[in-house]
């Protein structure tokens, strides 16, 4: 039996039993002692005046036992709303215990979501550092698990469930010039499989994240001071790109204060999918898993910078 069961089963309990003893003095004491004050009333009439003073005594106490039943109604009665009260005030408090435990349950299981979703990821790496980086197919076939890692999770780490999403890994072309897509998971195949754009250094929020190495995160890019930096000079803004990529997170995949060499990318088109988690909210923060895969990523391209394993993408426009 849960808090808020026990409390209903105990106000009715405590109801009850009110209710009884209410019954009790209404019978014994209310209706009792009006019955004596009417019935020695009545015999007093009856007999002869100096006869009648021991009726008036018993007339006296019958109305005296109507009173003090009346009173002790009043005291049952507030007792009764005392009860209620109190148990109302529990109720509420329970309430919001439990409330408490379900946000602490649901931290608990993106904390653990996170964890296993990191600990995949640098177990990738780690089979990167002991079996070598090999080739540019090896690289793309990692890239693609790790991309994959976090996608299997986006339900407990995103919220995200019938949202057009998509997850994205751009990575300077070989020219250095042109960042391209190395890897890119969407609901829709076909979408997946089609020809991405590529960005330029400061265009498009990919570009501009690449440029200022720093995260760029729009809750809505609907809202004025999003537009400047979602917005980018035609041919490569699309009229849909206003429906479709309404929250976005584009995160510089580098290490320490190194220069970024891609951009990790999340996009949906529900607003506030990808946002600055603020003090307030519950503990998931649906950027940081971006963030652990891009220094994932930035470990695995240094390994393979270092075995001389170039982990740039062929410009595919």
């Amino acid at each position: 039996m849960n808090t808020l069961d026990w409390l209903k089963e105990t106000t009715h309990a405590l109801l009850k039993k009110f209710s009884k003893w209410r019954k009790i003095i209404k019978i014994l004491l209310v209706i009792g002692g009006a019955f004596i004050a009417a019935a020695a009333g009545a015999a007093a009439n009856l007999i002869d005046e100096n006869d009648k003073w021991p009726f008036y005594y018993i007339q006296l106490v019958g109305v005296s036992l109507v009173l003090l039943g009346g009173v002790a109604m009043e005291f049952i009665d507030e007792g009764a709303a005392d009860a209620i009260k109190r148990a109302n005030e529990i109720a509420n408090l329970a309430e919001e215990c439990n409330g408490q435990i379900r946000l602490l349950g649901s931290d608990f299981k993106w904390f653990t979501c996170l964890y296993s979703t990191a600990s995949a990821l640098f177990y990738i790496v780690a089979e990167a550092v002991v079996s070598g980086a090999g080739d540019a197919s090896d690289q793309a076939k990692r890239f693609s698990a790790m991309l994959d890692v976090i996608v299997a999770e986006k339900a407990t780490l995103f919220g995200i469930d019938s949202d057009r999403w998509n997850f994205a890994i751009y990575l300077l072309s070989d020219d250095e010039e042109i960042l391209s897509c190395a890897v890119c998971r969407r609901p829709i195949r076909a979408e997946e499989e089609a020809t991405h754009r590529s960005w330029k250094s400061g265009e498009g929020h990919v570009g501009i994240a690449f440029q200022t190495k720093r995260e760029i995160i729009a809750r809505d890019t609907s809202e004025p001071e999003a537009r400047a930096l979602f917005d980018s000079p035609d041919p490569s803004t699309r009229d849909a790109d206003r429906v479709r990529y309404r929250s976005i997170a584009s995160i510089p995949i580098r290490l320490a204060d190194a220069a970024p060499v891609g951009i990790v990318v999340g996009t949906s088109d529900v607003v506030g999918r990808f946002r600055i988690r603020q003090r307030h909210e519950a503990a998931a923060d649906p950027i940081e898993p971006l963030r652990i895969l891009a220094n994932a990523l930035a470990m695995v391209i240094k390994i393979a910078d270092l075995q001389g394993c170039s982990p740039k993408v062929k410009n595919h426009g």
